[in-house]
């Protein structure tokens, strides 16, 4: 993902492979001379052929000096870098030199060739071009040999707009130093395949190791091994145990160096402080994916907070994925797999919803709960402390896997939460995310801080954040549980009109009263009473009326049961009132039942089909989850959206104006740029200054220490609608919506661009203006905008 990194020398990124395997990221320094002579060592001649483009046997020191001396103003060296037998190895290296314009640098790149093909140049493509902007750089060129034609393949497919111009013996390169769409594009969609190819031998592994496999029924060792072979674990499994010759009736292991074959997972179940040795040699004997189920890391003090990181460390030094510490572990219900390294005494019902949660012994309420209301899940993930795997990586894992239908999370705090809402966003376009946000009062925001060693976040940022990227938002866990039976099982609505069915005028008022209170309106058939001694075959036919009905979008049906009654057979008529419309072509509709004594799901019969739908105990839930699955449905209907970004902005001069600015300035602190100068900045994308117009909105961006800089708008007087950068087109146009502002073009432009500034200045620290509806995009001469330099060792924007 192209962003500009003003970190320089600084910067250090651990990234993810095209086949999930983790690299450092880290600019080249004089030390590392000797890393970088031995990498050129093992690159044969071939490659190195391709890359200095003439036949050598080997690479001059001066030239790796060279590599390993520049601070990337001038020139500057990025290393691929893995860790193997606790030394590291330098894998890959890109690096640029500046031409004598000033605006453009000569790119190159050499990667060993035992790891080409895995997207290593293509990671430090992105890397550098960030690098660049962040010191005036506007255009990359390259030359290529014309054989060379995975080079090749790694401009074209980076998503940056390639030039190519064929000389006698090389083909010349050209490409800006942007973050066009289309780049953003193809690296999100890298960034996502490489997340789920990293947890496969996580939730997909072939060997299983637990490490502190007891003999003892209590030890959480002795539950995990017989909790995996309970389910029938399709791959083998390995107990290591010194003290004992067989854990469960299968053979242990003194250690896992004495294990058959490699492992994938490794299990571990040891006290805190013998926790990083077994992670050690779990890596050393090839596990890709760790589950640490000890607790005694961050959410127990400074101590334990120091030896989490050591293992986020070390996992993260040999690409290896960590979930955990402190966690009740996960499951993967396929029946091709079958695993449960989790506390849960059994497996999980199948079914098709990915489940993540940050507390552990509610997770083990969650698995209780779902089944009782119908719920199964492809997977299930209690990540503790969220040391490595977040919910994040699960997204993207779910997105791809062909189990997963809908996503659910309970969530304290956010690691990232800019990341989510790009990831989010994308993941809600094809699959519904269904998210309980605890942690929201200040005394449950410091237990969820000191528990997991992450800042809690604001209300209003998180409303902001989840109507951003379409998530579906339940106050309480029941209420999520009600959303979900109703999105496992039933399609999307296509608007808010409802249909009221049922044979109780109190029942009937009362769904009528939901509906209102939730958004949703009586159309079509409207609110119909059968009245209390009404039969099943009144029931079939109201229900076909009323998804017949062009104003209805969706059914809500009630049943109180009066005398000697049979719900089963009501249930029966209506679900064959909907295979009735179903044969003769109708619109698939919802239908919602709320049937006396019944929760969860309740199934039918009708035309050889089993049907389930969604049934709740009172009519007031029916409507509320019903008015989730509309808004998720209206997000859907606004697909595709795309960020808010335009070309022909000189986005580099507004950098070296600010760089400019920067170096008047003393501290760190934040400091306003003279008006002249901000007008400058302002004008570089696009933005004018109207003289003698004070605006109609108000435009502010202010800093968050965890979301990053955030816009709000707002009418005069009136209250601001905050959202997250970068701003899609769907995100303007709510926000002007959402502040009463009639649509302008100009208007909603000049809120885009101003997005885009914050994306490609990392140093603008606050900025607020009055957006004007002139003839072109422009802010009132009042604006102000002050910049804050990036310290060192501190991160930009994730």
């Amino acid at each position: 993902m192209f962003r500009v990194i003003p970190e320089g020398m600084a910067f250090r990124e651990h990234a993810l492979l095209k086949d999930g395997q983790g690299v450092l990221l880290r600019p080249a320094t004089p030390n590392d001379v000797g890393l970088v002579e031995a990498f050129m060592h093992r690159v044969s001649r071939e490659s190195l052929r391709l890359r200095f483009m003439a036949s050598i046997s080997e690479v001059s020191r001066s030239t790796i000096e060279g590599l390993c001396s520049g601070d990337f103003t001038d020139r500057g060296c990025l290393l691929a870098v893995v860790v193997e037998n606790d030394c590291e190895r330098v894998v890959g290296l890109g690096n640029y030199v500046a031409e004598r314009d000033g605006r453009t640098a000569e790119l190159a790149f050499l990667v060993e060739d035992a790891f080409q093909g895995r997207g290593i140049s293509t990671l430090l493509l992105e890397r550098l071009a960030g690098l660049a902007a962040a010191n005036g750089y506007v255009d990359f060129d390259a030359e290529v040999l014309p054989e060379n034609q995975r080079m090749m393949r790694v401009f074209s497919e980076s998503g940056f707009q390639v030039h190519r111009v064929w000389g006698a013996d090389t083909i010349h390169v050209e490409l800006p130093v942007t973050g066009a769409a289309a780049q953003r594009e193809q690296a999100e969609l890298r960034e996502r395949l490489a997340a789920a190819n990293s947890l496969g031998p996580v939730l997909k592994p072939r060997t299983v190791a637990v490490v502190g496999a007891s003999r003892e029924g209590t030890a959480i060792g002795n539950m995990i091994f017989r909790n995996l072979l309970a389910a029938g674990f399709a791959g083998t499994v390995y107990p290591i145990n010194p003290q004992a010759s067989s854990v469960h009736g299968v053979r242990a292991y003194p250690s896992l160096a004495e294990v058959p074959e490699p492992i994938d997972l490794a299990v571990i179940a040891v006290p805190a402080e013998a926790v990083q040795e077994a992670a050690e040699h779990a890596i050393q004997r090839g596990a890709r994916g760790l589950v640490v189920m000890t607790a005694g890391f961050a959410e127990a003090g400074p101590e334990g907070a120091a030896r989490q990181q050591r293992l986020v460390e070390l996992v993260r030094a040999h690409g290896v994925r960590l979930v955990g510490p402190s966690c009740l572990g996960f499951m993967n219900t396929n029946p091709d797999v079958r695993l449960n390294a989790s506390l849960a005494p059994a497996l999980a019902e199948r079914g098709r919803v990915g489940f993540f949660s940050h507390s552990a012994a509610l997770g083990l309420v969650i698995l209780e709960h779902a089944g009782a209301r119908g719920i199964g899940f492809s997977s299930f993930v209690s990540a503790g402390n969220r040391a490595d795997v977040s919910g994040n990586d699960l997204l993207q894992y779910w997105l791809e896997d062909a189990d997963t239908d809908l996503a659910m999370l309970y969530l304290e705090t956010f690691g990232n939460p800019r990341r989510f809402t790009r990831i989010a966003r994308r993941v809600s376009a094809r699959k519904p995310i269904l998210c309980v946000k605890g942690a929201r009062s200040r005394a449950g925001q410091r237990a969820a801080e000191a528990r997991s060693g992450q800042p809690g976040t604001r209300d209003t940022e998180v409303e902001a954040l989840f109507d951003q990227a379409g998530v579906i938002r339940a106050e309480t866990l029941d209420e999520m549980f009600d959303v979900a039976v109703l999105v496992a099982h039933q399609p999307l609505p296509r608007g808010n009109r409802v249909a009221v069915i049922a044979n109780s005028a109190g029942v009937a008022t009362l769904l009528a009263d939901a509906a209102d209170v939730n958004g949703l309106v009586l159309g079509g058939t409207g609110l119909v009473n059968l009245g209390a001694f009404t039969t099943p075959e009144r029931y079939e036919d109201a229900v076909k009326t009323a998804l017949d009905h062009d104003e209805v979008d969706a059914v809500l049906v009630a049943y109180a049961c009066v005398g000697d009654c049979q719900p089963e057979r009501v249930t029966a008529a209506i679900g064959s009132a909907v295979h009735r419309v179903e044969v003769a072509g109708g619109v698939d509709k919802p239908v919602l039942l709320c049937i006396m004594g019944a929760h969860g799901t309740v199934a039918a019969v009708s035309g050889g089909n089993r049907r389930f739908f969604p049934a709740y105990r009172f009519p007031e839930s029916a409507p509320r989850a019903l008015a989730h699955l509309v808004r998720y449905a209206e997000f859907r209907r606004r697909l595709p959206d795309h960020v808010v970004w335009y070309e022909g902005v000189d986005a580099a001069a507004a950098r070296r104006e600010v760089q400019a600015a920067l170096t008047e300035i003393d501290s760190d602190d934040p400091a306003a740029l003279t008006p002249e100068v901000a007008g400058r900045v302002l004008a570089a994308f696009g933005i004018g200054v109207a003289e003698g117009r004070d605006g109609d909105l108000v435009v502010r961006v202010r800093p968050d220490p965890l979301f990053g800089p955030l816009i709000e708008v707002a009418a005069p007087g009136g209250a601001a609608v905050v959202r997250i950068t970068p701003l899609t087109i769907n995100d303007v146009t709510q926000v002007l919506e959402a502040v009463g502002a009639p649509h302008h073009d100009v208007v909603a432009e000049t809120i885009g661009r101003v997005s885009q500034l914050i994306e490609e200045l990392p140093w603008v620290w606050s900025l607020e203006g009055r957006v004007t509806a002139t003839g072109s995009p422009a802010l009132a001469p009042s604006t102000t905008l002050t910049v804050r330099r990036v310290a060192s060792g501190e991160t930009s924007r994730p």
